[in-house]
């Protein structure tokens, strides 16, 4: 919004013009849709519900001031579409893995967020992280049909 200062001079305060501010939530839903579909996906197991938990999450995350960096959108969309998918019917367990486990792996595989995101969203710490996604990774291997070669697992 522009104002007119003592002096004459305008002013702004800095909030984004709307035009702008429309551009840039087309360019992040653009962005982060793919993404956050693949992880609520992952997360409730259901297309439908995957998909209003993530046009909700971007509908909260846009009801917030257009100046947020990319790091705290991407921080603010992950955890509202995590806490709806949340509240949503979750997925069946995939055998010995908790349901951390899995939003771990959804975060990571699926929404493609770094371990320093993922741990942020997840309030641990990135060693914890490594430590929970060499777990979760050591028990999917051990649902696995035994192979005829000796693989091993390490963390990346």
């Amino acid at each position: 919004m522009v104002r007119s200062t003592k002096n004459g001079t305008r002013a702004t305060s800095g909030r984004i013009p709307s035009v702008a501010r429309s551009d840039l939530q087309r360019a992040r839903f653009g962005a982060y849709f793919p993404r956050v579909f693949a992880c609520a996906h992952s997360l409730t197991g259901d297309e439908t519900a995957a998909r209003e938990a993530v046009i909700e999450a971007f509908s909260r995350a846009f009801a917030h001031p257009a100046d947020l960096n990319d790091r705290e959108f991407v921080n603010l969309l992950f955890a509202t579409a995590r806490d709806l998918c949340r509240s949503a019917s979750p997925s069946q367990s995939d055998g010995d893995l908790s349901g951390r486990e899995l939003e771990l792996l959804a975060l990571l595989f699926d929404a493609r967020l770094t371990r320093e995101e993922v741990s942020r969203l997840m309030r641990t710490s990135e060693q914890a992280l490594s430590s929970a996604l060499l777990g979760a990774l050591r028990k999917i291997r051990a649902s696995l049909p035994a192979a005829s070669g000796k693989a091993t697992l390490r963390p990346a």
